[in-house]
């Protein structure tokens, strides 16, 4: 599956590359050979590779039939909170209302919140097996590595404070890990957008929720690489969270530590059917902050973890990780490519933004569409409904969303390259 997907999406560029000859030689004309190679290469070029790539991972991707153990082991859950008195009694009623047999113990991390979040907490009576630590103000990563200590079980799961979970996103977490092999480290559970109502920035949010990171999850959990089991929602074998040394303080802490427990030979995977909702940024600055932060942890993982120089690693696993190496490079040629593009579309000139460069969106709604077929099935197995989604912002998310992330990317890319402060 994973070497026949790579030979088809080379098949694929090999064919691009030929039917652009020609668009390159006429960029080049107006600007240059360099300029006119380098758009053609990461606007269509290789989001193209990554479409057929992930198509054919998707399509050849058979779930394995084999009777789960049913085994609901004891678990903790880490909740790490700061500020939160407006959402955390959602996200404690929802992990006690779960349909799970074994038992669960919650561990509640206050990382010095400043509003009435701990007042919240108490008001709610928790049971004996609700833990609250009360810190001062360090961090996420420190407030989890606190709570992490104190975890007895197996097993711990993260849920940010934020975060909503299905009636079954426990039990279904549970049973992906617990029937994985023994070098399953983590399991990353499904996220989609609980405010999606909130603005047009939250309905772009969703469709990217539901289709890409979805979409993304499933390719690589297909090859026991899931690059990053989130925060929000994942659960991990406790010994081998430990052995690694919990998760760093960074601004990624999640995507490091799940690279971490890749390049020591372990595997991640994706629980597709253990759903949970959580909020996403309302307005386009929030969403630039996060975007900024999550491109900055993915330099953070590359900066912290030898990739290359790992003998455990997979070839699988380093194969993903080199797809975000041309993650700077595109956005940066999107940012070039879709402001000049349409200036030149308003002189009636169609050089970069023609029918060449628009043969892209053709793969990218086939993919989609496929990515709806399978998410769909998953959830009329749990019996889950998503809020409906914006046609008006789906056209949008097809179109222009990229390109209006990319400058928020490219200042996370340059800010951790140089180093600049982290803000939590």
């Amino acid at each position: 599956m994973f070497f026949a997907s790579i030979i088809l999406a080379l098949i694929s560029l090999i064919l691009s590359i030929l039917i652009s000859i020609g668009w390159i030689t006429e960029i080049a004309c107006y600007f240059g050979y360099f300029i006119a190679i380098y758009l053609v290469t990461f606007v269509a070029l290789i989001p193209g590779f990554n479409y057929v790539f992930t198509f054919f991972s998707l399509l050849f991707n058979k779930n394995k039939k084999k009777k789960p153990i049913k085994c609901e082991v004891d678990v903790t859950v880490l909740v790490p909170v700061y500020n939160a008195e407006n959402l955390i009694k959602e996200t404690l009623e929802s992990i006690k209302n779960q349909k799970y047999n074994g038992r669960i113990y919650i561990n509640i991390i206050d990382d010095g919140s400043t509003d009435n979040s701990i007042k919240v907490i108490e008001d709610m009576n928790l049971d004996s097996n609700v833990t609250l630590i009360e810190l001062k103000h360090k961090g996420k990563a420190y407030a989890l590595n606190e709570g992490l200590k104190r975890v007895k079980t197996d097993y711990t799961i993260t849920v940010d404070s934020d975060t909503v979970l299905h009636p079954l996103a426990i039990r279904n977490i549970m049973h992906k890990l617990v029937n994985s092999g023994k070098d399953t480290a983590a399991t990353a559970g499904s996220l989609f957008v609980k405010n999606a109502k909130k603005s047009f920035i939250t309905k772009l949010q969703q469709w990217d929720y539901t289709l890409g990171i979805f979409g993304v999850k499933l390719v690589q959990s297909g090859y026991n690489s899931t690059l990053v089991a989130q925060g929000a929602f994942s659960a991990y074998k406790t010994k081998l969270v430990r052995e690694i040394g919990g998760w760093q303080d960074c601004v990624g802490e999640d995507i490091v530590l799940t690279w971490q427990l890749l390049s020591k030979g372990y595997k991640t995977n994706f629980a597709k059917n253990a759903v949970a909702f959580t909020e996403v940024p309302e307005n386009l600055s929030l969403l630039g902050k996060q975007r900024k932060r999550w491109a900055r942890g993915m330099i953070e993982a590359f900066e912290r973890v030898k990739v290359y120089t790992s003998k455990k690693m997979s070839f699988k696993s380093k194969f993903l990780m080199s797809l975000n190496i041309f993650f700077p490079f595109t956005d940066l040629a999107l940012l070039i490519f879709v402001p000049l593009g349409l200036i030149l579309l308003a002189f009636c000139n169609p050089l970069l933004i023609g029918w060449i460069s628009l043969l892209v969106i053709p793969l990218g709604l086939l993919l989609c569409a496929l990515i709806e077929i399978k998410r769909n099935n998953m959830m009329k197995e749990i019996d889950c409904k998503l809020e409906r989604r914006s046609k008006l912002a789906f056209i949008f998310y097809i179109l222009i969303y990229a390109f209006i992330l990319s400058p928020y990317c490219l200042a996370g890319y340059i800010s951790e390259l140089c180093s600049s402060k982290k803000n939590w």
